[in-house]
């Protein structure tokens, strides 16, 4: 083993005292080489800087070295204990190959640490390629992050930022996440979703990189904007375009639904009583018509037109592979359906609410397109006063919201950022804590979100619309 000394191996201060021996445990070849430390003795006591050190014992430890493949080499060190004359201290013998808190030494660590830094793998199959526990590699790992990250502060200013809450643990636990919408790079992670967590980001970040900030792009969550108006109001909020409309499909559309299908459930148990089986079957037949229409009604004509378009291109393939030959269809192959847009027409010439809060939903989406504020400002305002006219109960709540919010949802024509680049770094954070079926350490965690969206750094621009006044 004296030959490995000057190797990338690196054993300085070893040598061998016997012949390697080579066992099995638990499926892995395990191959322990024995030797002996040969660095020289402290002149002196590191505690109380005396002369008078001791042998006072021999110890042996067994270090991982190195992992290949289905095999596994251990280093058996024995090295000397000495004992402080003057203060009763004990000194250890210096080994320079061992890895500080583990019982590894340094190219296993080395080893272990190049296949996290991949980031490809999970734990528990570093743990099984290094024949090692989770436990070790999870502390290898926290340690490494945590060397990289650092103080985890920003490093260069934003001029966009998004924040949003994601799911921390069951039983409704959220966590807050900010991130610079220009590069995907996660700024700030804490657990809970209130203004205070707001505000904690602000002194962590420092006054001086929220005075480089713009806008920040954020859901309708008061505590945020709240923290946002009452700290640093130059700054401009932004309500993200994607969860009004959302907001407005479940609080409006779905329930303007659901409505009719529960009017359409009376009337039928209605009709079954008085024994009118006619009307019965004619109110069945619109129950169920609407009762698979959720999809449709949240989609615009545009899609609808291109995912028929594409149904038929399959059904187009699959007679000319097998029905015009008589053959029939595979397992787990069968015919799209092509009557998507022909069935939403379907049911909003059936229902006239519907109509109604299909063709706003599309006028919404259009003042979202704006790029002067002022335009912004008229078409939403032109659209709060149609909607109001509508005369929906379900729509008036919804207007209530927007006219709370009327700036913050206009200042999309000023500053066209949204909360998009921070959903995918939701799934990101998902998937992460789905390949570890979860983290106890919350910091560990959070670590592994900093790391995870500085891997791939984004390079976007929102210059488009010119951020007119």
């Amino acid at each position: 083993m004296s030959q490995y000394t000057n190797t990338f191996l690196a054993l300085p201060e070893f040598e061998c005292t016997g012949e390697p021996t080579i066992r099995h445990h638990k499926g892995i070849e395990v191959t322990t080489v024995y030797g002996k430390m040969t660095g020289k003795r402290p002149e002196t006591c590191p505690t109380c800087g005396s002369a008078g050190l001791h042998v006072h014992q021999r110890h042996s430890i067994r270090l991982k070295h190195l992992a290949v493949g289905d095999a596994l080499m251990e280093i058996e060190v024995t090295y000397v204990r000495w004992l402080c004359l003057a203060c009763a201290a004990l000194v250890s013998q210096h080994i320079p190959f061992r890895q500080e808190q583990h019982l590894v030494t340094k190219t296993y660590h080395r080893q272990m640490t190049g296949l996290l830094e991949r980031g490809a793998v999970s734990l528990a199959h570093v743990a099984s390629i290094m024949h090692s526990n989770k436990n070790l590699v999870r502390a290898v790992d926290k340690r490494r992050l945590m060397n990289k990250a650092g103080d985890m502060k920003p490093t260069h200013y934003s001029r966009f930022i998004g924040v949003d809450e994601f799911s921390l643990h069951r039983r409704h636990q959220y966590a807050t996440v900010v991130i610079d919408l220009e590069t995907g790079e996660s700024l700030f992670v804490e657990a809970g979703n209130g203004e205070l967590q707001m505000h904690h980001f602000f002194s962590f970040v420092g006054r001086d990189f929220m005075n480089h900030v713009q806008a920040v792009a954020m859901d309708m969550n008061a505590q945020y904007a709240a923290a946002v108006r009452a700290r640093f109001p130059h700054v401009s909020i932004v309500y993200d375009p994607f969860h009004i409309i959302k907001n407005y499909n479940d609080r409006v559309v779905s329930e303007l639904r659901r409505a009719e299908q529960r009017r359409l459930t009376e009337a039928m148990d209605q009709a079954r009583r008085n024994g009118d089986r006619e009307l019965a079957e004619h109110l069945v037949a619109e129950y169920r018509m609407f009762k698979g229409s959720r999809f449709v009604l949240l989609s615009n004509r545009r899609t609808l037109a291109a995912k028929d378009t594409a149904a038929r291109e399959h059904n187009r393939m699959l007679y000319e592979r097998f029905e015009r030959k008589g053959l029939a269809l595979p397992p787990g192959e069968r015919k799209w359906p092509t009557t998507h847009l022909a069935r939403l027409e379907q049911v909003l010439q059936t229902n006239e609410k519907l109509q109604t809060v299909y063709v706003l939903a599309e006028m919404l989406k259009l003042s979202f397109t704006c790029t002067r504020p002022d335009e912004c400002r008229q078409s939403l305002a032109l659209w709060l006063k149609t909607a109001h006219h509508a005369r929906i109960p379900e729509l008036e709540g919804f207007c209530k919201m927007i006219r709370k919010h009327f700036q913050g949802v206009a200042n999309h024509a000023r500053y066209p950022i949204s909360n998009g680049p921070l959903e995918g770094t939701n799934n990101l954070i998902k998937t992460i804590r789905r390949q570890a079926f979860g983290y106890r350490d919350q910091h560990y965690y959070f670590l592994k979100i900093w790391d995870a969206t500085r891997k791939h750094p984004k390079n976007r621009s929102f210059a488009s619309h010119s951020f007119r006044a």
